[in-house]
């Protein structure tokens, strides 16, 4: 019974690590707190487009940017 409880104990762990893990690297920035930027590459790996979510929130965007994912979090 022991041993059960442990592995439960130990699976419900790093489940838990793995959804904060994942959260925090996908969300927006906190305004006034943090900025945010991202890239876009084709399948050569070329960079094809971007943006960066401001500090203030205003959104710049370059080339074929689509849309915010694997943004890449900074301190204000």
């Amino acid at each position: 019974m022991l041993r059960t409880r442990k592995a439960i104990f130990t699976a419900a762990l790093l489940l838990g690590l793995v959804a904060v893990a994942g959260s925090a690297f996908a969300r927006y920035p906190i305004l006034g707190v943090e900025w945010a930027e991202w890239t876009r590459y084709d399948s050569s790996g070329n960079a094809i487009g971007g943006g960066r979510i401001e500090c203030d929130g205003s959104v710049q965007t370059w080339g074929a940017s689509g849309a915010p994912t694997g943004l890449t979090l900074h301190r204000c």
